[in-house]
This record gives C-alpha cells, structure tokens and sequence, in this order.
C-alpha cells in the first residue's frame, strides 16, 4: 500500500492530528496497555473512509492492531516526509566532492646503511 496515495487529500491539520494521536496512542499503549479512545476512534473513521470494502471492528482485539498498526506506520511515514522536505530545504545548493588520489606507500629507507626490512640495503 502507497501511503503516499492515501494521504494526498489529507490536510495539513489532518497530519497534524493523526500523528499527535498515534504519538499518544503509543504512549498509552506503552503505559497503561491499552488504546487511546480518541485515536482508535479518529483511525477507525478514517480506516473506513479509505477502506469501505475492508471490515473492520473496535471489538475485534485483531482488527484493532491492524488498524492501529497501519495508522501509525502512516504518522510515521508523514514524520519522514516533513523531515525530509526540511533536509531538502536546509541542504546546500552545490556540494563538489573530490576524491583523493591514490598515493603509493613511501619506500622506507635506512639512513645507517642497515638492512631494510625487505632485507635489501638502500
């Protein structure tokens, strides 16, 4: 599924709240085990706003996590598009990059008149 195609009629306000409720909704999950009413609510509407052929119900402790779990991957995914838009907006215009050339290892050279460590005098 393309979140991408799911949430191109969304509202800025719309993101807003379905991330501030899957954000509040981890919490209470993590917290007190159990959902948040005002997010499982919003997810429910939106899942069957998108999804009318696909049943599903609050009471059905599956379907829960299904919907659950697909609206917070969406308030994921709309997090990584803000943060990438304002990478984007932040990146510099031209960044040049040079490789460095290669250069060959110095040839070690005794200054005594000793054997090198190849064993050959220099």
């Amino acid at each position: 599924m393309d979140y991408n195609s799911i949430i191109k009629n969304y509202t800025e306000e719309k993101k807003d709240e379905i991330v501030k409720l899957a954000k509040v909704n981890k919490s209470d999950m993590g917290l007190n085990n159990s959902y948040n009413n005002q997010a499982l609510n919003l997810f429910f509407n939106l899942w069957h706003d998108h999804f009318p052929n696909v049943r599903q119900t609050k009471t059905c402790k599956g379907c829960r996590q299904a919907v659950v779990k697909f609206f917070h991957n969406v308030a994921d995914y709309i997090s990584s598009e803000r943060l990438k838009a304002v990478e984007t907006a932040k990146a510099p215009e031209t960044v040049k990059t040079f490789k460095k050339k290669n250069k060959k290892p110095a040839k070690h050279i005794t200054r005594t008149g000793a054997l090198s460590p190849t064993g050959v005098r220099n």
